[in-house]
This record gives C-alpha cells, sequence and structure tokens, in this order.
C-alpha cells in the first residue's frame, strides 16, 4: 500500500490528489495545473497562498465542511471565551466530558480530547504499527490511519468492499491471523457515503474486540438521524477493547476550530495519549464552543436536515441525468463519471465548483460535498454544462 490518502490529501482543491492509492485502488485524477497550485495552496500549512490564476470559487465543495458554519450558540460562547483565551482549558474538559459520557453510556474516563480526530488516529496508527504486524480494513476508504501506520511499520491488508460500497465484515473477520494488530472500519465510510447496518456492526466488535482491538472513525456519526444512530459506546462500557474517533468537524462546523475525542477503555486512552500532544492541544475558546455546540440540538438538527435536503436533491438530479448514485448517509456523494478525472475536475473548477475526482478500478469518480441548496444548485448547473 504505497502513498495513500492522508486527512490533509481530502482538503485539496480540484486534482487535490497526486500521490497513488495502491490500498483500495481508489487512484487519484492526473493533476493540472490548476489543480497542482490549488493544492499546494490548501496543503502549505506553513505558508498559505493563493495562486494568481486560480479560478474563484462560487461553490466550496471539496473537503466535507459544514456550509451552514458554526451555531449561533457557539459563536457566543466563543465570543465570550475569548475573555479567557490567555489560559489553558483545564477543569473544563469534564463538563464535556460529562456530556458526552452521559449520551454515551460511559463514564468520562472513557473520554479523551483532541484537536479533531486526527491526533486519535495518528496515535492509534503509530501504537499499532510498533513492532510491525497488520491492520485489517476493507478497500476504498480514508487512509490517513493507515498510510501512518504503513510508514512506521506495519502491513495493511484490506479485503473488498461489498457490491454495494460497504465493509465486508465477514471476510475481515475471516482474515483475522495471530499477527493482525488491529480491524480499522470507518462508519459511514469515507468516500462512498455508506453505513454498516448497526447490529452487523455490534455483533461483529463482540465477537471480534475480544481478540483484537477495533478501531472505528465515526467522523460522520452526526450525519444519522438521532433514533437510528449507533449507540456503540455501550460495547465500551462492556469492557470490549473498541477504539471509537469523533469529531466536531463535520456537523458541528468546527473544521477550523478543531475540537474531537476518543472513547475507549482508559489503559487505551493512557497509551494512544503517549503519541498525542495531550488535551492542552485543545485551546479553551474551542472548548467552550464545543461545549455550547454540543449542547445546541437545534441547530445540530438543523444542519442536518438541510443537508439531507440538498444531498436528495443532488442525488436525484444525477440520477434523472442517468448517473448511478452511490446511496450516501454522510455529507457528500459519490458517483461515476463518464470522462476524464483531469478533464472533468479542470472544467468543473474553470466554472468556479471545487469538487474531488478518484479513478477506482479504471472507472473515473466524482466526489462532490454537500454544501447549501444554492451551491448544489450551481453544482448541478455546472456539472450540465461540463458533461454536456
Amino acid at each position: 500500500m504505497s502513498s495513500q490518502l492522508t486527512r490533509r490529501d481530502w482538503l485539496r482543491a480540484s486534482g487535490l490528489m497526486t500521490a497513488g492509492l495502491s490500498l483500495s485502488r481508489f487512484a487519484p485524477a492526473e493533476a493540472a495545473s490548476t489543480a497542482e497550485q490549488a493544492q499546494s495552496a490548501f496543503t502549505n500549512e506553513f505558508a498559505f497562498t493563493t495562486p494568481p490564476d486560480m479560478p474563484k470559487l462560487r461553490a466550496r465543495l471539496f473537503a466535507n465542511e459544514n456550509p451552514l458554519g458554526i451555531a449561533p450558540s457557539a459563536k457566543e460562547a466563543l465570543i465570550k471565551a475569548a475573555d479567557i483565551g490567555n489560559r489553558y482549558a483545564w477543569m473544563e474538559f469534564s463538563q464535556l466530558k460529562q456530556l458526552l459520557a452521559t449520551d454515551e453510556g460511559v463514564k468520562p474516563e472513557n473520554i479523551m480530547m483532541s484537536p479533531g480526530s486526527s491526533d486519535i488516529l495518528m496515535a492509534a496508527a503509530d501504537h499499532f504499527a510498533k513492532g510491525g504486524g497488520t491492520i485489517l480494513t476493507s478497500t476504498m476508504t480514508y487512509d490517513d490511519l493507515l498510510q501512518r501506520a504503513e510508514k512506521f511499520g506495519a502491513k495493511i491488508k484490506a479485503m473488498p468492499m461489498t457490491k454495494d460500497y460497504k465493509f465486508d465484515l465477514p471476510s475481515i473477520k475471516a482474515n483475522i491471523t495471530p499477527d493482525v494488530k488491529m480491524v480499522y472500519i470507518v462508519n459511514p465510510n469515507n468516500p462512498t457515503g455508506t453505513i454498516i447496518p448497526t447490529a452487523e456492526l455490534e455483533a461483529f466488535c463482540r465477537e471480534v474486540a475480544p481478540k483484537v482491538p477495533v478501531f472505528i472513525d465515526e467522523a460522520y456519526i452526526d450525519f444519522y438521524e438521532p433514533a437510528d444512530r449507533p449507540k456503540l459506546g455501550k460495547l465500551v462500557a462492556d469492557g470490549l477493547n473498541v477504539i471509537l474517533a469523533r469529531t466536531f468537524s463535520k456537523i458541528h462546523g468546527f473544521a477550523g476550530l478543531r475540537l474531537g475525542y476518543a472513547i475507549a477503555q482508559p489503559d487505551m486512552l493512557k497509551t494512544l495519549h503517549a503519541y498525542t500532544n495531550g488535551e492542552f492541544a485543545v485551546s479553551i475558546t474551542t472548548l467552550m464552543a464545543g461545549i455550547a455546540s454540543y449542547k445546541d440540538k437545534d441547530w445540530q438538527n438543523h444542519c442536518r436536515a438541510e443537508n439531507a435536503k440538498a444531498r436528495t436533491y443532488t442525488t436525484k438530479a444525477l440520477t434523472d441525468m442517468g448517473y448511478e448514485v452511490i446511496p450516501s448517509s454522510a455529507n457528500f456523494i459519490l458517483f461515476p463519471i463518464r470522462m476524464k478525472t483531469k478533464t472533468f475536475e479542470n472544467q468543473m473548477f474553470a466554472n468556479g465548483i471545487g469538487i474531488q475526482t478518484r479513478e477506482f478500478s479504471g472507472q473515473p469518480y466524482c466526489r462532490v460535498s454537500v454544501g447549501t441548496m444554492e451551491e448544489m444548485v450551481m453544482f448541478m448547473d455546472g456539472f450540465k454544462k461540463v458533461v454536456g
């Protein structure tokens, strides 16, 4: 598995990826001049510059961000917290941990805060790669953790996904051998947007976790309807070696504020903590905004409903044009396109529409983030112009 997809890679504009994704065979588009310049601008975290000839985006639909922004209540808390921005967050962590623990059915000591979920994924990669061994997963998934683990000595073994683009849990289970250090699952999956039925995933964890740690990246879990959302915290409460990674970057709109957390056994959190900068990497301003956002269920419901509305509109519009859209339960859509990725992405970018393209088993795909309804209308207008 050489040069796979990292979280920064996902944030690249237009042709945003130059390294091949051999694990999932979900290969990137060829880089074009505009895409290369955009990529440089979006991924150079030390010197962010905008290429002079980079088209102005009318719809930024490549990073799975919340286009509605943070909750008004979170913004108010953020501004208020500026008065204590000279302080490190400390006792304030307990307030958010207690809220999370109550909802997830675990104890506060089962929770570790982090700046987004990236730190948690990287910590798990570093720990489980130590001394070699294998990490099991499925192909065409989010590869941030996997690339890091392979870089530090792990072997990645990926099972093909099912025909409906879901993790093949029976196949993963059948391939567990003594050298397997961890099973890695993304649910809802990125980039497909598909979900694993809750009962199936829970049964898998109860059978596998006593033998091998199961890491589940739940970055997009908040896009489930609340009544349908899996409550896998009970697996942790039952003592199973399950690690859940969550982020506020999606439905809460904290992509630029950076807040996330892990739910796991206390000993596992202590182990992972050693590979991170610790909870003090979260600013007190972000933490206080996070507490307000987490309490604001009305805003979350609003964002979820608006996302579903825009996603449904786009899915129907594409289907009406004869395109087969993979059913998504997240804030992005993946579908096969009928032209070369380089040509497609350059023309979409020229129309001011920022999207991502990939190639999987020789088939070009577009992955478009769900923006506002206005932005999705722009996307469809641009799409119709490009594909003719």
